[in-house]
């Protein structure tokens, strides 16, 4: 999301670029199609809540872990921010004598909150995602930025980048220990490179100007901090044999303006090709277009291949699929943005992408954010509470249905707190941070949280010959478990619920897809319990 400006809500202060922009651009279209087979195929659920699981106490840390646990999330995105840990950020010269890429180098108690949160989630089963990103220590800036927002992440520079996540690399190696005489710290096996690169809130400039006219500057730069970070993790005994690491994490808008500047946004499609040094038409760049690009102006697709290994040896593609306030079914006509409805765009480009350097790998998608703001809390945009449980319940059947798609994630726990520096008169700014949580910021659950927990959705919900409805399903919580027995309850108007089918749900991913026989239209829902603790129960869907 959208870099703010409080360090501790640096991805959800604000949701500053185009969001009204995707309204008037969308062909919606249902989520119809082939009905779904419970498989062996599991696609991870990623949970996102920096506030809660980094800038918090220990006890708020754990009872979020705790909470998550029992959600059934898998693993925790967590962003490791390079301005958090290095010493004197904003310097414009680093200490004397700093070692970028020894951990011992950098202030102890910047490790803490990290440190912390890899050992309690493995204490709970939970795998973590360190994304490795800006904004950085103004001392790694290759130039001066035009702005003083901009000032922490304009051009940093690859090489200290690289340095950097060496440095982190190393702690989390699995053999080091935090101080003479300890243990060594749990080994972290699953990296991102940088979020949102192709956004200004995270690398900027987006795009400069020269003789040759507009260019896409962020991609070059991003090439930049892919090799770097690739190299660092490599020469730590971080590669795709062992580990999981990730490209892209990109956000899925941006605009195309006749005139960019620094701080236009680029979408992702125009974004991709830029990285991979190809045109429209997904031939690898050439002469004075690959100059203007910064890509090399020979036609050697093996050589840009070994010089670039990070984004063709990469274990996966990440993404940001966001709707914002439309539903997940819905398309975007702007053949530039990718949406959740929209993955094929992103897939077909890096297939064709590939297939340009001689290569016929077909690049996994780990989708690492994504949620829906509510009103209430705010006042000035999202969806309801009832539509936010149905929305995250079909996105997670929608990215289900994709075999491309390994992982599926839900951004923060909790609403993020108003932007208190506004007054609350000023109605907009000040819920200008995101309300993407399952729970408000008081800790009042939403609707939402136990649609989390156990998804349903009814890809057709009007009843077929025999009353028959699919009924798809998810229990989440059940991870680690064997396979299951859930129910399938209906009720007619006005009615008390009563079970009519019962479904397993194999495991590992507990998915029920089944075509159920209900008395007549009414609500129904799943009902699961587990080896201890209450029934647990689905949202109510209607049948018509």
């Amino acid at each position: 999301m959208t870099r703010g400006a409080s360090p501790r809500r640096q991805l959800g202060a604000a949701l500053v670029l185009i969001v009204i922009a995707l309204v008037v651009v969308v062909a919606i279209r249902g989520g119809g199609g082939p009905s779904p087979a419970p498989s062996a195929r599991r696609v991870e659920s990623i949970f996102q809540d920096d506030d809660h699981l980094l800038y918090a106490s220990t006890p708020v840390v754990t009872h979020t872990l705790d909470v998550l646990a029992g959600l059934g999330v898998d693993r925790l995105r967590v962003t490791l921010l390079w301005k958090a840990l290095a010493p004197s950020p904003t310097s414009a010269t680093p200490p004397p004598g700093f070692d970028a890429a020894n951990p011992y180098a950098y202030p102890a108690g910047a490790w803490a909150p990290y440190d912390r949160l890899v050992e309690e989630a493995r204490a709970r089963g939970i795998g973590v995602d360190f994304d490795v990103t800006a904004p950085g220590p103004q001392w790694a800036m290759a130039r001066p930025a035009p702005a003083p927002r901009y000032a922490d992440h304009w051009a940093p520079s690859a090489v200290a980048f690289g340095e950097f996540v060496q440095a982190v690399a190393t702690r989390y190696s699995g053999v080091f220990p935090p101080a003479p005489g300890a243990a060594a710290l749990p080994r972290v096996s699953f990296w991102s490179i940088w979020n949102e690169p192709n956004q200004p809130g995270w690398l900027a400039p987006q795009w400069t100007s020269g003789p040759g006219g507009a260019a896409i500057a962020s991609a070059a730069l991003y090439r930049d901090y892919v090799d770097a970070a690739w190299g660092a993790l490599a020469r730590t005994g971080h590669t795709p044999s062992r580990d999981t690491i990730l490209i892209g994490e990109l956000a899925p808008e941006g605009s195309e303006p006749a005139h960019p500047d620094y701080r236009s946004a680029i979408p992702p499609m125009p974004f991709l090709r830029a990285l991979y040094c190809v045109d429209g038409a997904f031939a690898p760049l050439r002469g004075a277009a690959a100059a203007v690009a910064g890509c090399p102006r020979r036609t050697d697709p093996a050589g840009f291949v070994r010089a670039n290994p990070g984004l063709f040896e990469a274990s996966g593609f990440a993404h940001h699929p966001y709707s914002f306030f439309l539903a997940p079914s819905a398309s975007m006509a702007d053949p530039s943005f990718v949406p959740l409805s929209d993955l094929s765009r992103l897939e077909r480009g890096l297939d064709r992408i590939l297939a340009a350097y001689g290569m016929s790998r077909r690049l996994p998608l780990w989708l690492t954010e994504y949620g829906y703001e509510t009103n209430p809390p705010n006042p000035c945009r999202g969806v309801s509470l009832r539509r936010q449980a149905l929305y995250l319940d079909e996105a997670q059947y929608i990215a289900m249905r994709d075999p491309r798609v390994r992982s599926f994630a839900q951004f923060l726990l909790y609403d993020s707190l108003p932007d208190t520096s506004y007054p609350r008169s000023d109605v907009c700014r000040y819920w200008s941070t995101f309300q993407t949580g399952l729970e408000f910021a008081d800790g009042r659950p939403k609707p939402s949280l136990a649609a989390y927990r156990l998804p349903l959705f009814l890809p057709h919900p009007a009843l077929g010959p025999g009353r028959q409805v699919l009924v798809w399903a998810m229990l989440r919580a059940a991870r680690g478990l064997g396979s299951q027995v859930a129910s399938i309850q209906w009720r007619p108007s006005g009615g008390a619920f009563r079970t009519v089918a019962r479904a397993t749900a194999p495991a590992p991913n507990h998915v029920v897809a089944q075509t159920v026989r209900v008395p007549g239209p009414g609500l129904v829902r799943a009902a699961w319990r587990g080896p201890s603790g209450p029934v647990r129960y689905s949202r109510q869907a209607e049948v018509r």
